[in-house]
């Protein structure tokens, strides 16, 4: 919970761009009629609003000229000739009405007052109702405006639904564990669904935004009340796989705020101060544009639909690199099993589903499960604008392996993700097939080039070169693999690993790619005949070692805490294969101190305790600190490091295989005798002319170490990692020399068990 805290802290410090009301065009519905319509009911809503409390009896201090002045209706406004929405003095109403429209109205308007006059707010709980019932008439009106139109058919998908807030208040969602409650949940609702229902709690695959309320009206309470959303947004990502950003509401005090939380900001709009006519006015247009415009623009991705008869989803495919457009050749996939979900509120939003192209015909469940042969993988990585010229994309990747490693013979005793399909994705946007990109995302693609007028985007699209443009790609591939943590022994874990690393000798030698990702969830286990081994995925970092383009081998890639020193540090040396081994080695330590072996690791409290665990805690500078003072020498890393791993008891020999396993890639990454002396170690060395005594301070205390020279005269600085980079082949083939004969051996120990166990093929890789 802490780390969630300090995420949302560091959206508020790093992330959130304020201010932006353009923001709230977002949501504008795209369609003329849609558009027309909507603009009509929040004309009729602010002026039934205003006039209900320029006649209602207050007892606010507040006085008129405070809440600022208010726009009288005419005779002959859309207000005044409604059917349904009469001021409330007027004693007609139409006959065949179900409901007393009217009196409704004034009973949501009579609760809300107690907010917008700010009556009786004793705390933050009192908010949530009469802010609800505001976002209640806001539904109302559009309703019975829908209804008098003769027009009450659920149509989502061209923008016709009710926004309703959850009347259950500072809850927990019913479909997860975690213990983070939230203030108010805004779902969808059919246009015939009833309002006054008293037992609304949406889960979280419900809802498309989350509002939280504060008391105090000033900054702090802004920043006190989006932590709220942000974290709530990370959940909706986990929940709605077809989530492709999520919205937030912000209330501190009288003063609503509305945000959007995309890939690499969050966007909030500026403040709607409901105490004046123009604030109340402004919010009302937020919730009927959300009632009004498309699901796209409610985050949701049209290419995906839950098919609620067979219980399982149906997702569209490109088969080749291209897009999901008009004219492309597409495949449709369904699956109802989720191996990857978002777990973050920036990033990539990587999600893996495991999928078949044979649509079920009966109702999918444990007792009847889909057989799934393929894996899609759903993301959205930074990319070049024009398709064409991302020639380094993850589809151009993995068709460049499947291509060169299928005729290599040296490449035949390795696994590597074979590509069936893949590419950008298209969608019918206003009856317009548009790509789903970060451009289509804030209005700044085509539309908002044929718009002159910019009712839907945040500005001018950026340039080529904007290095936060993303695009939304799908990839269908095989085998299926399970997760790291899937390891039954060390000799499994220690095969899975060395497989890893020798498909990526085996990509960056035959392909010149260079993967810059190496984590848990990027290596798999796919298990054929009784036999574990591993499988590299996962390029969309990777890049192509013959078009190096400036500063693409400086930028920091990679997933904590397995992020090597020199890629940690933004280090002007160059990255190379060797960054990468220095990722495998931390993704070793890591797992091997947690424990490698499933149903037997440690409990994160109690690694809490360890040195290791300043390897994704504390500032950049202290994870670098970190793991320079663990890699500096045989001594450290066997105090800091090799002295906590957590090994199968009563197995010396496998114990000792995993041990020696990250003695050797330690000593051959930081103590290699092919490097001078002066390059061994983390630290930059100090030269001199004269011999020099150095002294290597270790301070042995689990929460605080560091380790320091002590020394005088320096001439210059030696960087360790720079005469590394520069031999980068000769110890990359060491490395893999190493690999291979860990890989040899654990495969034997592996057969040796299988044979005394008596165990038997248990499927194909490609099952």
């Amino acid at each position: 919970m802490t780390e969630m805290h300090n995420e949302a802290n560091a959206c508020y410090k790093q992330c959130l761009e304020k201010d932006e009301d353009s923001i709230l065009s977002l949501a504008r519905p795209l369609d003329h009629e849609r558009l027309v319509l909507a603009q009509e009911i929040i004309k009729e809503a602010a002026q039934f609003m205003e006039l209900y409390f320029d006649t209602a009896p207050s007892s606010s201090a507040q006085s008129a000229d405070e809440m600022g002045d208010t726009d009288e209706p005419r005779p002959d406004s859309p207000m005044q000739q409604s059917s349904t929405l009469t001021d409330p003095g007027s004693s007609t109403q139409r006959a065949e009405d179900i409901v007393d429209n009217r009196t409704l109205l004034k009973e949501k308007l009579d609760r809300a007052r107690k907010w917008i006059l700010w009556q009786s707010i004793s705390n933050e709980k009192a908010m949530y109702g009469p802010i609800g019932v505001f976002i209640e008439y806001g539904a109302l009106i559009v309703q019975e405006k829908l209804i008098s139109l003769a027009d009450s058919r659920s149509d989502n998908g061209l923008g016709r639904r009710l926004v309703l807030p959850s009347t259950k208040f500072d809850y927990n969602f019913s479909d997860t564990d975690d213990t983070m409650r939230i203030g108010m949940g805004l779902a969808r609702a059919n246009i015939s669904d009833p309002i006054d229902d008293n037992c609304r709690r949406f889960s979280y695959y419900e809802v498309f935004a989350v509002l939280e309320a504060k008391r105090k009206g000033d900054d702090n309470g802004f920043k006190d009340a989006l932590k709220r959303p942000y974290m709530n947004a990370r959940e909706m990502y986990q929940q709605q796989h077809n989530l492709r950003f999520a919205w937030g509401v912000t209330v501190s005090g009288r003063l609503v705020r509305v945000c959007h939380f995309g890939h690499d900001r969050a966007i909030s709009s500026c403040q709607m101060d409901v105490s004046t006519p123009k604030g109340r006015r402004s919010f009302i247009e937020v919730l009927v544009n959300w009632s009004f415009c498309e699901e796209s623009q409610l985050g949701r991705d049209p290419t995906m639909e839950y098919l609620h008869d067979l219980r399982c989803w149906q997702i569209a495919c490109p088969r080749e690199k291209g897009c999901t457009g008009e004219g492309a050749d597409v495949k449709y996939y369904y699956f109802s099993t989720v191996r990857c979900h978002a777990e973050r509120v920036f990033g990539r939003h990587t999600r893996c589903f495991l999928a078949t192209d044979i649509m079920p015909t009966a109702v999918v469940s444990t007792t009847n499960p889909l057989i799934t042969t393929v894996v899609i993988k759903y993301s959205w990585a930074l990319s070049k604008r024009n398709a064409s010229d991302d020639v380094c994309d993850e589809v151009s990747s993995l068709n460049k392996i499947k291509e060169r490693l299928s005729a290599q013979a040296a490449a035949k005793d390795i696994i590597f993700p074979k590509i069936e399909g893949g590419g950008r994705v298209s969608f019918q946007r206003n009856g317009e097939w548009v790509e789903d990109n970060t451009d289509t995302m804030y209005g700044l693609g085509k539309l908002a080039e044929d718009n002159t007028d910019n009712v839907n985007g945040l500005g001018e699209a950026r340039s080529d070169d904007d290095p936060l443009f993303r695009a939304h790609r799908r990839i269908v591939m095989s085998p299926i693999g399970e997760s790291l943590c899937s390891t039954k022994s060390v000799t499994e874990f220690v095969t899975v690993i060395c497989d890893a690393m020798r498909c990526h000798s085996a990509f960056v030698d035959h392909c010149n790619i260079l993967h810059r990702d190496i984590s848990d969830n990027n290596i798999l286990v796919v298990r054929s005949e009784g036999i574990a081994r591993g499988m590299l995925i996962d390029f969309d970092c990777a890049i192509d070692l013959k078009q190096k383009e400036p500063g693409n081998l400086h930028k920091v890639t990679g997933t904590l805490p397995y992020v090597s020193i020199n890629n940690l540090s933004e280090s002007d040396v160059e990255r190379t294969s060797l960054d990468d081994w220095e990722s495998m080695l931390c993704l070793i330590c890591w797992f091997t101190t947690l424990g490698t072996v499933s149903g037997k690791r440690r409990e994160y409290e109690e690694l809490a305790k360890l040195p290791i665990r300043r390897w994704r805690q504390g500032s950049t500078n202290d994870m670098i600190m970190a793991k320079e003072s663990a890699f500096y020498c045989h001594e450290s890393f066997r105090d800091f490091i090799v002295r906590y791993f957590k090994l199968e008891g009563g197995k010396p020999d496998k114990n000792e295989l995993l041990k020696r396993l990250a003695i050797s890639i330690h000593k051959c990454l930081f103590q290699n005798c092919r490097l001078t002396p002066d390059c061994h170690g983390t630290f930059e060395k100090r030269k001199h002319v004269e011999p020099e005594r150095r002294e290597l301070s270790i301070k042995k205390e689990l929460d605080a170490y560091e380790l320091c020279y002590i020394s005088s005269k320096r001439l210059s600085r030696v960087n360790p990692f720079k005469e590394r980079a520069e031999k980068w082949k000769e110890i990359s083939k060491q490395l893999l020399a190493f690999a291979n004969a860990f890989w040899e051996k654990a495969m034997d120990l592996q057969k040796k068990a299988n044979e005394a166990n008596g165990d038997t093929a248990i499927g194909n890789i490609y099952q």
